[in-house]
């Protein structure tokens, strides 16, 4: 009868060292949940705000390739220089221009939720470095930072409930096991 009652005792004992590891992995994934959820919120602002910076270092060298243009059409240095030799420099001066004026127009010209793709896609990788480097956080509460801030939290949720899932299979797969072998 003895040898009964702490086999019992044995048995609560683990199932409450059981339901107390259960509980703090609940509480770890929920704190992990929040973090990664906060840290792309977070992210997601900043991003807005390297577009904004970004729009205005390409408005910079959209400026200076006009100008630069139109010193070549109507400067009297390249006016000296042969036709040739000045239709050339005319032809890469344009193409510049047309180039920035181009990623400019569809960056600034994209809707909230089409501006980061628009971004990416037009992106001048010179002049992504330059923003990078000279890069100051900052957060607008502006409505579209505001979405870009819930956009991002949303994803990095999903994200993190993705990534989970196979950790999730892993430690309910060995649970179940060991449950039916105590049956």
């Amino acid at each position: 009868m003895q040898t009964l009652r702490a086999k019992d005792d044995l048995f609560a004992d683990s199932k409450g060292l059981e339901h107390a590891l259960e509980w703090i992995w609940r509480k770890l994934d929920a704190f992990a949940g929040a973090v990664v959820i906060a840290v792309a919120g977070i992210a997601a602002s900043q991003a807005q705000t390297f577009i904004v910076q970004y729009i205005q270092r390409l408005g910079g060298h959209l400026d200076e390739a006009t100008a630069q243009l139109l010193n070549v059409q109507t400067g009297l240095r390249y006016k000296l220089m042969s036709e040739t030799v000045r239709k050339e420099i005319e032809t890469d001066a344009q193409s510049r221009v047309d180039q920035l004026q181009g990623a400019y127009d569809a960056i600034v010209g994209a809707n909230i939720f089409t501006r980061p793709f628009a971004f990416f896609g037009h992106a001048e990788p010179a002049i992504v470095a330059g923003t990078w480097h000279d890069f100051v956080p900052a957060l607008p509460l502006d409505a579209t930072t505001i979405t870009y801030v819930i956009m991002g939290m949303i994803l990095g949720f999903l994200f993190y409930e993705f990534i989970k899932l196979p950790v999730l299979a892993v430690t309910h797969g060995s649970h179940r096991r060991r449950f039916k072998r105590r049956l």
